[in-house]
């Protein structure tokens, strides 16, 4: 009887999802754009001639079970007393505010409105005052400019009622060259962005403002209808599904045979699957008004499907094992296959995750308009990186300040929680960096160095150069320890 469930189950997500597919491949919605835009910065706009300080990803959120941000006194001191040492322009490169996990009582969770958008800022700034008083600090002292560049989880910043509102609580106006937007930046032998166009689940058709209807992308509804209620969840590991990039990893983790013995652990995958499932099933195509070009990958899409038939399936099999036989009766080895298998399915898509954004980078860098560009900078992955692509190119990803755990079995976390990216440009256009872990006030900031990623030693290769010539683009090769070349 459950196998026969299941197996209507399975034919009649099949089938709901072919058919979202094909509607959505035929009536694509149309992006309209609207006045909530930021541009690129470039130009003279990064021609400041002061060093530069890139940090990316603090995620504040509103103060409550969603907020993942804990470091407000190691940012306030860090600001405080080493970025206002000097001029300086301090960067923060997307993501530093977390609206999609902002919940209020007179805002609806889906309303997508300058409103809206105001309130949830407000409300992330209410809950981190220390924060928000060390960049008044910094922004007031001579020769200090304060860069915003847009993520995928602050896409909001777009509207001109939140930009006003962030000025207002510094004591600027929003006009002020102190104070910049961008969607990137690019100059001086530099490029920086957030890094979720990179990345199939984040990716915008139109990133460079509010679109009409709303733009939503895959990742914006998974951290609504999937991440949001789950982390709300009382087990003891519920929240550490905001703290694994990316969070099917998680998933993949409690999928392990040992962990699906707790029949907690068991309705909470189960709920997953489920709000997986109704998230996967909203019809997502889009194109740009001016253009009768189709700019959606139909690609994106079938991936999709595919990974969560893999999800589905797996879950499927566990379950229908245990509920035909007791648990004592089970074969070691098919014990052992499925919690390998578990592993193998985390440790790839954690791979396949962080590589996604340096193998976009690479191709950028191939491109002839960025011969000159030396340096290479995005967020999003929370995965710090320092990675040559050959004697003059570099490609950093600055990281995060939020809490990332590297081995989910253990549920060790990141060492080294509070990475930055200092930059300088002489007189010749020299770009000279340092990627430096910010230690506290009363400690000088060490270099940053790879760590170890548990068992999995998924960053082991990250210095290895990832070189490109004219005709083709390579990068190194992420490997768990003890795989074969």
């Amino acid at each position: 009887m459950i196998r026969r469930w299941w197996s209507w189950f399975g034919a009649l997500m099949t089938a709901l999802l072919t058919l979202r597919y094909l509607l959505s491949r035929v009536r694509p919605v149309v992006l309209n754009p609207t006045e909530h835009h930021t541009d690129e910065l470039n130009g003279a706009l990064t021609t400041l001639g002061i060093r530069r300080i890139v940090v990316s990803d603090l995620h504040l959120g509103a103060g409550d079970r969603l907020d993942d941000f804990n470091a407000d006194r190691e940012f306030a001191d860090f600001v405080t007393t080493y970025v206002i040492g000097e001029p300086t322009e301090l960067i923060l490169a997307g993501d530093t505010f977390e609206f999609l996990q902002v919940t209020l009582p007179d805002v609806p969770d889906f309303e997508w409105t300058p409103r809206a958008a105001e309130r949830r800022l407000a409300a992330i700034l209410d809950a981190h005052p220390i924060v928000l008083d060390a960049l008044v600090q910094f922004i007031r002292h001579d020769g200090m400019y304060l860069t915003f560049l847009v993520g995928n989880h602050d896409f909001e910043i777009h509207y001109r009622s939140a930009k006003r509102a962030l000025a207002s609580r510094m004591g600027v106006l929003v006009e002020d060259p102190r104070l910049r937007f961008g969607i990137r930046y690019v100059g001086e032998g530099i490029f920086i962005e957030h890094g979720n166009q990179f990345e199939q689940w984040n990716s915008f058709v139109r990133f460079d403002g509010i679109s009409q209807p709303f733009e939503l992308v895959r990742g914006t509804l998974a951290v609504k209808n999937v991440i949001n209620p789950l982390e709300r969840e009382p087990l003891p590991i519920a929240p550490y599904i905001d703290n694994v990039k990316p969070s099917s990893a998680f998933l993949w983790h409690l999928l392990g045979l040992a962990r699906l013995r707790d029949i907690q652990v068991v309705r909470f995958v189960l709920r997953g699957v489920i709000l997986t499932v109704r998230s996967m099933l909203v019809p997502l195509a889009y194109r740009k008004s001016e253009s009768l070009a189709d700019s959606v990958t139909p690609v994106r899409h079938l991936q999709n499907q595919r990974r969560l038939k893999r999800a589905l399936d797996t879950t499927r099999r566990v379950v229908e094992r245990r509920s035909d036989r007791p648990q004592s009766s089970v074969p070691p080895y098919l014990v052992n296959h499925i919690e390998r298998e578990s592993r193998r399915q985390l440790h790839r898509e954690m791979r396949e995750f962080n590589v996604s954004v340096l193998r976009e980078v690479v191709h950028i860098a191939h491109q002839p308009r960025h011969a000159s560009t030396r340096l290479f900078i995005c967020g999003h992955t929370h995965m710090a990186q320092h990675v040559p692509f050959n004697e003059r190119q570099t490609y950093v990803n600055v990281g995060t300040w939020t809490d990332v755990v590297v081995d989910i079995t253990t549920g060790k976390r990141q060492l080294q929680r509070c990475p930055f990216l200092l930059i300088r440009v002489d007189g010749a256009g020299d770009v000279a960096h340092e990627f430096l872990v910010w230690r506290g006030r009363d400690t000088a900031p060490t270099p940053w160095a790879p760590e170890g990623m548990g068992r999995s030693r998924m960053l082991r290769t990250s210095h290895s150069p990832a070189r490109f010539g004219s005709d083709a683009v390579t990068i190194p090769t992420w490997k768990k320890e003890g795989e074969q070349q």
